[in-house]
């Protein structure tokens, strides 16, 4: 346990700030044994730590303990823990009882609404923190198309850096709902934005005519149940880009499947109108034993007709 805390408090400080946010231990990476089943988020002076396996009332007491008090420098910090082993992911505090958070968090100096104890996800992907600096640092004067958004964060990225027009597209309202909060908490024109609820596959149409498109994140669930699955649909929307980006259009194809290599995605997407780029490194701190697995962010491009 010790050694894990020195990693925590390591990577605490590499953050910009307190007030930042960011993946802070990555255990299914394997490469601290023995907590392979944690994954350990710091939300702007909340410390997540995700439980895919149940450990005792005792050990999470412990950690807590342990932990503030390591971290004092840090001043005062909640650690809190999600029970992602049960089908309804409580959000509980060390002597197990359930708790609920909302607050607005920070990355990169953009701000974003968080909700802990709600539902299992929480409304921001800490680990695309490299993809949405990416978009960043490429979306000025573009036009950007964010498929399955949920709630926004590459849009309200895109924003930032001078997008031209960004258009958000989810199944779910209640994300889209907090993806427009996100950019109203960024104080973003919203007559910049748009927001469509949507089945993707079933919507190429009404999706098409908001085009052509210069910049595309593709940042799907790897499977949702009566929506998505990544061997049986991630090809189609592959082919259906191609008819709505414009010459040199850059793609993001993302997939977080760690059973899924490298390589295999990359067939998937084989295509004779994109050509592969390059892949966008994982933060530091989710260093994989096998690097051919987790995340996976690559970058494609259009091919001119």
């Amino acid at each position: 346990m010790n050694e894990l805390i020195g990693q925590l408090q390591k990577n605490i400080r590499s953050l910009q700030s307190r007030e930042d946010s960011g993946r802070i231990f990555h255990g299914r990476g394997k490469s601290l044994p023995g907590f392979e089943d944690l994954t350990i988020e710091y939300l702007s002076g909340v410390l997540l730590v995700i439980l895919f396996g149940e450990r005792p009332n005792e050990w999470l007491h412990t950690f807590a303990s342990k932990t503030k008090e390591s971290l004092s420098e840090f001043a005062d910090i909640d650690v809190v823990f999600q029970a992602r082993y049960l089908k309804s992911a409580p959000v509980i505090n060390a002597l197990g009882e359930p708790v609920k958070i909302e607050k607005i968090i920070s990355e990169n100096k953009l701000s974003y609404q968080l909700d802990l104890g709600g539902s299992q996800n929480f409304g921001f992907f800490t680990d695309m923190v490299n993809g949405r600096r990416w978009v960043t640092e490429h979306s000025h004067n573009k036009r950007v198309l964010n498929l399955f958004s949920y709630t926004c964060s590459f849009s309200v990225a895109a924003m930032a850096a001078g997008a031209q027009k960004v258009v958000n597209i989810d199944m779910s309202s209640a994300a889209l709902s907090v993806g427009r909060k996100n950019h109203q908490l960024n104080h973003q024109a919203l007559d910049s934005v748009v927001f469509q609820k949507l089945n993707i596959l079933k919507s190429w149409g009404r999706i098409k005519k908001f085009g052509p498109y210069d910049l595309v994140i593709v940042d799907p669930p790897s499977f949702q149940k009566g929506s998505f699955s990544f061997s049986r649909d991630y090809r189609k929307i592959v082919s259906r880009l191609a008819d709505m980006t414009s010459t040199g259009a850059d793609v993001l194809f993302c997939l977080n499947d760690p059973l899924v290599t490298v390589d295999e995605f990359k067939q998937i997407l084989e295509s004779d109108q994109f050509e592969f780029i390059s892949r966008i490194e994982n933060p530091k701190v989710m260093k994989e034993v096998q690097q051919n697995l987790g995340l996976k962010v690559l970058l494609y491009r259009k091919l001119s007709c």
